[in-house]
């Protein structure tokens, strides 16, 4: 089935330290696409009511331990259940797909336009050295410090991705998987648009002339 450029919705999930932002706004800035990862916190707050706040910790938390956070703030002794932090997810990711053609990183986005034609949802993995030493540099730590920090926040990343979604990282859920150790992010990111270019037909990024890179 021949994709829509004009309606194409594009949505990049990545493990911890993956390089899933870079790719996206790599990726976002070829295609001349808005890429929106916090805007999608700050729709989803809007139409549910949730305050951002709680939605920032909810996304860090196994879908367990959100419930756990009463102790620290009023807000949070009214804490939702599960589904209507999901719920707002889903209709902020909807609800920026709708004003046009996007990329839109994590959030739940995949499962949000899963079943929309003109979705393309790409997962991002690396090798787990990769990604350490990613989570090292981020922390300013050595990998040996970062290794305890970075394994338990990935597993707790993943945790809370799939509570929520079960398929999140599964390749079959997506259409494209790449792995970010074999490449940089730009390379990634154009290998993306070949493929977009393949499932739309068309072309999508003009190649650039040698005038234009003398310029």
């Amino acid at each position: 089935m021949k994709l829509d450029k004009n309606k194409m919705s594009i949505t990049v999930e990545s493990e911890l330290c993956a390089g899933g932002e870079e790719v996206a706004e790599a990726l976002a800035d070829m295609l001349k696409l808005k890429c929106h990862s916090d805007e999608i916190t700050g729709i989803a707050s809007r139409l549910s009511g949730i305050s951002r706040k709680l939605l920032h910790r909810y996304e860090a938390k196994r879908v367990r331990q959100a419930y756990d956070l009463s102790a620290e703030s009023e807000d949070a002794l009214h804490i939702p259940a599960e589904k209507y932090f999901l719920a707002a997810q889903v209709a902020a990711c909807r609800t920026l797909a709708d004003e046009g053609p996007c990329v839109l990183l994590d959030h739940h986005s995949n499962a949000a336009l899963a079943d929309r034609e003109n979705h393309v949802g790409i997962f991002i993995h690396g090798d787990r050295e990769d990604r350490l030493n990613n989570y090292a540099r981020k922390h300013l730590q050595t990998p040996f410090r970062a290794r305890r920090d970075f394994n338990r926040e990935d597993r707790e990343r993943t945790s809370c991705f799939r509570a929520l979604s079960r398929d999140w990282g599964k390749a079959s859920n997506y259409c494209l998987t790449v792995n970010s150790s074999r490449a940089s992010a730009e390379t990634l990111a154009q290998n993306i648009v070949r493929y977009l270019e393949t499932v739309t037909q068309e072309e999508l990024v003009h190649p650039i002339s040698a005038q234009e890179r003398s310029a």
